[in-house]
């Protein structure tokens, strides 16, 4: 009986000491971030008293993987919404809107058409076209000091992850090592554990799975694995020789290197690998897109003039190379490649990605490719060897508004692949080419008059200019018109007339006229001519309209008047005009602040109520551990009690026998 009170009573109090030992371990680690409560199990032994079993960790493995999984989510949200609200709070700024700039530039150049002879309105021109590219630069330069950012976060966001999963693995050696000489679970490196795995959440999407001995393994959510047994993958960047805007991630497994999928990484460092990828290479292409519309559309319509001295105006703006790319296996072949926007066709320019391959012996193909990298329509074929290049060797893609210079067919190879974006870094590189404002070309190349003998009313004017070119055009290198181009337009009936050249020789005649706007297209020759003109009304028999670049007057604002209509063309895209483009423009970017925002906000709520779920299962509660405290103290107590009522009952019975 002794033997038996005795036996119960040791192990209640072996019991109940440790239970004590759980609370105040419990109690001790209250603040403790990432401490699991841990609770000391007992059975009823057959023979009486209690049996004590191992002390274990309060956790719920679901609840943990949708916390992590939640905290990966709410990390990606706040980094991307970090990132674009810069962007967003720069561009709402109506000292950085570039509208102000071009509403600027165009009413300066209005108020130099008022009087085309005045250098300092024309200086004024000059000053405000300067400040819209710098414009253009600081926007660009926003984007890029972003993209900047994101590179130096990434590489510090990389290096704590590594750490992370490094230290995951070492823990893993040190839990199978003492869980080996122990009967006891190692709960405090399990503990830690998994306060690594939700730190390394916050990083990247993370999938935890326990092998049957208990150890930890963690893959990416796509399955690639960051830690196997107590091996962990270091996560590099590279370059990528196809791409050098693009973030390129890699798996470093010692021996060897893979791609690492950079979608749906999740965390803070998907979240900086999707701004980098989405937001930031849609702006730096859409602003390069609307630079290419504004130099390509001024430039072209400059040189359809004359400028204060009398010459055909140059290029207005230029803008850098469109930079390709290729393997580095095929670096050498890019000298004999290059690519360039077709002049007048910029409104054919997209924001996609091109890639220029070998598809047949002769044959090339131009495959598109959109901001998400999807294929943009099919591929575009085309055969050089059956085109005619331009003086400079370049073939014009009309389909894409591109020329594309390949100096050495024979050199790209089946498998080759070139890729460029023409308008990527486009607004960083516009710059403005005319030195002063007396080479913005304000008059027209061409005069027109009405006899003075004229029997009708009826006035001449010129209607457009299209080409002056001299070698495609009715103008001649020094600016006059080539004598038999259209000198003089004669009527021989008050519906017919006929155009003469310098020496009176007819070059058209036409019969049965409606109308008197185009007359030089309807008598086929304004494509040839580079120029059209229009009468006022219907002219009678005899008379005779004059055209020639002798009575150009200083005062001339026909072509200044076409630069200022460039304003409301569309001609981003074809679709829209230059201010309500990038009107558009930030509208996105207000708008996919916003949408960011809302997700940031919502998966908070969610991730604060993850925590409430692990909270009340594996936090401390004080209140509950004090009550635990003293429910095992009357425990420890009444166990020492049944142990003295053994020995007095023992003593009893030896006092008897005596």
């Amino acid at each position: 009986m002794r033997s038996d009170l005795y036996s119960i009573g040791l192990s209640g109090l072996q019991s109940s000491n440790a239970r004590i030992h759980t609370t105040g371990q419990n109690t001790s680690n209250v603040d403790t971030e990432g401490y699991s409560r841990q609770r000391t199990d007992t059975v009823s032994s057959p023979t009486g008293g209690v049996v004590l079993q191992e002390t274990s960790r309060l956790v719920d493995h679901f609840v943990s993987a949708q916390m992590s999984s939640d905290k990966s989510n709410h990390a990606y949200y706040d980094t991307y919404h970090s990132m674009i609200t810069v962007s967003d709070n720069l561009l709402s700024e109506e000292s950085v809107s570039l509208t102000t700039y071009l509403n600027k530039a165009f009413s300066a150049l209005q108020t130099a058409n008022n009087d085309p002879t005045s250098t300092s309105l024309r200086e004024l021109a000059h000053a405000s076209l300067n400040n819209l590219v710098d414009q253009y630069e600081t926007l660009s330069s926003i984007v890029s000091r972003q993209e900047l950012l994101v590179d130096e976060q990434l590489a510090a966001s990389l290096v704590d992850l590594n750490s992370i999963t490094s230290k995951i693995s070492d823990l893993n050696g040190k839990i199978l090592r003492d869980e080996g000489l122990s009967r006891s679970p190692a709960n405090e490196l399990r503990d830690q554990q998994e306060a690594l795995v939700q730190e390394l959440s916050q990083y990247v999407e993370v999938k935890v799975k326990f092998l049957d001995n208990g150890i930890m393994n963690v893959q990416l959510a796509n399955g690639q694995p960051l830690v196997t047994n107590n091996m962990s993958t270091e996560i590099t960047t590279a370059r990528d020789p196809l791409d050098t805007k693009k973030i390129k991630l890699m798996m470093d497994f010692g021996k060897y290197e893979i791609g690492l999928k950079t979608e749906n990484l999740k965390g803070s460092i998907g979240g900086l690998v999707d701004y980098r990828a989405q937001f930031s290479t849609y702006a730096d292409r859409t602003l390069g897109q609307h630079a290419i519309s504004i130099a390509d559309a001024m430039n072209v319509q400059n040189a359809k003039g004359l400028d204060a001295n009398g010459q055909f105006g140059r290029d207005l703006f230029t803008v850098g190379d469109i930079q390709i790319y290729t393997s580095d296996d095929n670096i050498e072949k890019l000298d004999g490649i290059s690519v360039r926007v077709s002049a007048d066709e910029a409104k054919k320019i997209t924001t996609d990605s091109y890639e220029l391959i070998r598809t047949d012996d002769t044959r090339l193909a131009i495959n598109r490719y959109d901001i998400n990298g999807k294929r943009n329509g099919p591929p575009l074929v085309f055969d050089p060897t059956q085109m005619t290049p331009d003086n400079s060797g370049y073939y014009k893609i009309e389909e894409l508004g591109l020329d594309i210079r390949i100096a050495d067919l024979d050199s790209i190879e089946s498998g080759d692949v070139f890729r460029f974006v023409p308008t990527e870094g486009v607004a960083k590189s516009l710059n403005l080419n005319i030195q002063n404002g007396d080479l913005i070309a304000l008059s027209a190349p061409v005069a027109v008059s009405t006899s003075s003998e004229n029997l009708s009313n009826s006035k001449i004017s010129l209607q457009s200019i299209s080409n002056t070119d001299p070698a495609t055009s009715a103008f001649a290198a020094d600016g006059s018109l080539y004598p038999i181009a259209p000198h003089t337009i004669y009527f021989t009936s008050s519906d017919s007339f006929v155009v003469k050249d310098s020496y009176g020789g007819e070059l058209a005649r036409v019969t049965g006229v409606s109308h008197f706007n185009n007359l030089l297209e309807q008598a086929g020759l304004a494509g040839d001519a580079g120029f059209d003109v229009s009468v006022s009304s219907r002219p009678q028999v005899g008379d005779e309209f004059s055209i020639n670049t002798d009575q150009i007057g200083p005062a001339d604002n026909f072509n200044g008047l076409a630069l200022i209509e460039l304003q409301s063309d569309l001609l981003v895209g074809g679709k829209a005009s230059l201010t309500k483009s990038f009107a558009g423009f930030v509208a996105y970017v207000g708008t996919k602040t916003a949408e960011i925002e809302g997700h940031a906000q919502s998966s908070e709520i969610v991730l604060n109520d993850s925590l409430a779920r692990r909270d009340r299962l594996s936090a401390v509660s004080l209140d509950e551990e004090a009550v635990n405290l003293l429910k095992y103290q009357q425990a420890y107590s009444a166990s020492a009690q049944v142990i003295t009522a053994a020995r007095t009952t023992f003593d009893t019975l030896l006092g008897i026998m005596r």
